[in-house]
């Protein structure tokens, strides 16, 4: 397989784009109160965003591996958290990033010997575990975040009407999976929507011949899900490990200024900023992520030079950080696969 989507340029790219980002923000905010505040920064909080932000990838790890366990293919804890790990450097230099993880996780688990149609399945059935439990977590946001008495009519009014349309988006996915010609057929309106932006963005076009396939494969994940109770908890807990270890990294990054914010709005405002930040193109959301967070924490009442200096923090944990042992651990695995390939020609 072709490896074709690191690139240098998309590297630089990216840190040039984040060193704009951290010197003109504050500079629009107040940067004489941003750094008032990066200075008087409580250091057992950042070691806890630390702590909080290592949950996200043995989450990731834990729910991948089991997801692998239930098509009976089975990897070292090990080998798993570093593709997990370097699932946070693929991220952040491929658009869409949910399919830009997929792309490099199928390079990396081929070379680990999982069949190609296994692969398939674990990427449905993971994402479908990831995003169902992100709707969940969400939910629970929204549904507490009325709680706090600083919020205005509007603000409220907006919370309840993105609570109802998550309600409907979940039904209606619900009503599409009871009948799968229904689902077929809007599978096939997806792809086209697909392929229009492919189009754009001059990415290679997906065939709509494969859609019955990736449909049945939905169907048969679900299938397999059902089968055992202990791996299904086993997802479940690794999902929730995977976004609560972001969210708190977030939580305690306000807590290294000594502020504490509602709960629930760090539950809302990250869960909105993340469905922004996964639908634009840009590479790991770089700017949008960063933006959104600290506006929709600024109009929940939150000081702005506050309210960025912890996105700040976040971001370098959550972004900056993982980015040198995700490239570590590409370098890495794509060696060993290039030795396999090598040695398969030489006994070949």
């Amino acid at each position: 397989m072709r490896n074709n989507f690191f690139s240098w340029k998309k590297i630089l790219f990216i840190l040039f784009l984040g060193l704009g980002i951290w010197i003109l923000i504050p500079k629009i905010i107040g940067l004489k109160e941003t750094l008032e505040l990066l200075s008087q920064i409580k250091y057992w909080a950042f070691i806890l965003a630390l702590a909080a932000q290592s949950f996200f990838y043995l989450g990731s790890t834990i729910l991948t591996r089991t997801v692998l366990q239930m098509t009976n293919d089975r990897l070292k804890f090990a080998d798993v958290f570093k593709i997990s790990i370097m699932d946070s450097f693929s991220v952040q230099f491929l658009p869409l990033g949910t399919f830009g993880e997929a792309t490099v996780d199928y390079y990396f688990y081929r070379a680990k010997n999982i069949r190609i149609s296994h692969i398939i399945l674990m990427f449905i059935l993971r994402t479908i575990i990831i995003w169902f439990v992100f709707a969940f977590i969400y939910l629970i946001g929204v549904a507490f975040t009325p709680a706090n008495s600083r919020l205005v009519s509007q603000q409220l009014l907006i919370i309840w009407l993105i609570y109802f349309f998550a309600w409907g988006f979940f039904f209606y996915f619900l009503y599409l999976y009871l009948d799968k010609k229904r689902m077929l057929g809007k599978a096939y309106i997806f792809l086209k929507f697909l392929n229009w932006w492919s189009k754009i963005f001059r990415f290679k076009k997906l065939p709509l011949e494969k859609v019955p396939n990736w449909v049945g494969k939905v169907y048969l994940a679900a299938v397999i899900f059902k089968k055992s109770t202990r791996l299904q908890i086993s997802a479940i807990l690794g999902a929730l490990c995977f976004w609560f270890g972001d969210i708190f990294t977030l939580y305690f990054a306000f807590l290294s200024f000594g502020y504490r914010p509602h709960l629930a709005i760090v539950i809302f405002t990250y869960s909105v900023a993340k469905i922004l930040a996964t639908v634009s193109f840009i590479p790991g959301g770089l700017g949008i992520a960063e933006a959104s967070l600290s506006l929709i924490f600024i109009g929940f009442g939150v000081p702005a030079s506050m309210a960025l200096a912890a996105v700040l923090i976040f971001r370098l944990i959550s972004f900056w950080l993982p980015i040198p042992a995700g490239l570590a651990s590409f370098l890495s695995l794509q060696k060993k696969y290039i030795k396999m390939e090598l040695n398969k020609l030489i006994s070949g």
